[in-house]
């Protein structure tokens, strides 16, 4: 495992990072100004919409939208691939929730077993003490001081059964939200973004783009290395990290893993310069990072990548894939750290 020492994203300050709960009034506007059922599916959509206003999705959902158009059933379905692709990255700080919850429910667990445990310890203390008022006291044993006792002692009991009641439900609910659910191929297990299979809309989509559109192929320049000197665990963190950086310097692109260590940025409508631009800032950013093996916290070395850029009018993605990757190989070619492009 490796640990990343390059500088994480920001968040929201506050109790509610991302402002959810704003976030999920504003999703319910969304779907009520689009006149769109309130399914489960179109909720996703327009919270994503809302959380990611400048990302992949939202980016096409403004260019769906432009001059007062509204969004279609047909259109969620379509657009889907992206919202889980949110959903994805977004699943790091659930974890993070999740945890804070089990560590909340950790300590309402010691609270109620100390609790059990004085209930124990003061009905003992308070027999004991009624036992001896009886050894002491030729009138016999004070039954209205019983029943107090008793008495103080069910309400007690029924409240801390009550609290683990509802603590046996919270952690229910954990564990209900831990359970993996089933696997969806149109996004990429390992690094969460769009797998090849998830694309095939986004891509089929792409030779009719009005404004053309921009591609880049980019790779790691020895990930071979990397898995053969620290291993396949080592290897799949380091391309999490490459993934992250992508994200981070290239906002509004779609980004997929198109295979191995093979991933495509497409920018729809925007000049070659703007996507070229932004992976000179991912290769810049990727350089930086500062990635050491967990545990040692020994450094793994500077890890850099390649790619190349090519446009595209009016043409397959396969066509300009082909131009793009011919230049990536070049980019590689030597020590690497290269970003080629070519109209």
């Amino acid at each position: 495992m490796i640990i990343d020492g390059g500088i994480g994203q920001g968040r929201r300050g506050g109790g509610d990072p991302l402002g959810i709960l704003d976030a999920s009034h504003e999703a319910v506007d969304f779907l009520d100004r689009h006149h769109l059922p309130r399914t489960t599916t179109s909720y996703a959509l327009a919270l994503q919409a809302v959380l990611h206003p400048y990302g992949p999705l939202g980016g096409e959902v403004a260019r769906r939208t432009d001059g007062g158009v509204r969004l279609t059933e047909d259109d969620v379905r379509e657009l889907m691939p992206l919202v889980r692709e949110h959903e994805v990255s977004d699943l790091g700080l659930g974890r993070l929730q999740m945890e804070r919850d089990l560590g909340e429910q950790a300590e309402t667990l010691e609270a109620l077993t100390s609790d059990a445990r004085a209930i124990t310890s003061d009905f003992s203390e308070q027999v004991t003490a009624l036992s001896y008022a009886h050894r002491s006291n030729d009138l016999g044993p004070d039954t209205r001081a019983i029943a107090m006792l008793l008495e103080q002692l069910i309400a007690r009991i029924s409240k801390t059964e009550r609290d683990l009641e509802e603590l046996a439900g919270n952690i229910a609910g954990l564990r209900t939200r831990m359970e993996p659910g089933e696997a969806d191929d149109r996004i990429d297990q390992l690094t969460g973004v769009t797998s090849r299979t998830g694309a095939r809309a986004m891509v089929d989509g792409l030779v009719d783009a009005p404004h053309g559109y921009v591609l880049a192929a980019c790779s790691l320049d020895d990930l071979e290395g990397i898995n053969e000197r620290y291993g396949r665990s080592v290897a799949d963190n380091v391309l999490r990290a490459f993934v992250a950086t992508l994200r981070q310097a290239c906002e509004g692109t779609e980004i997929i893993r198109w295979q191995g260590n093979l991933f495509l940025v497409v920018l729809r409508g925007r000049p070659l310069s703007t996507l070229t631009g932004m992976m000179e800032d991912a290769r810049t950013a990727m350089r930086e990072r500062t990635l050491r093996l967990r545990g040692s916290g020994e450094p793994i070395g500077v890890v850099t990548m390649s790619g190349g850029v090519a446009v595209g009018v009016g043409v397959p993605l396969e066509d300009t894939l082909a131009r793009a990757d011919m230049l990536r190989d070049l980019a590689s070619g030597g020590l690497g750290n290269r970003i080629l492009s070519r109209a």
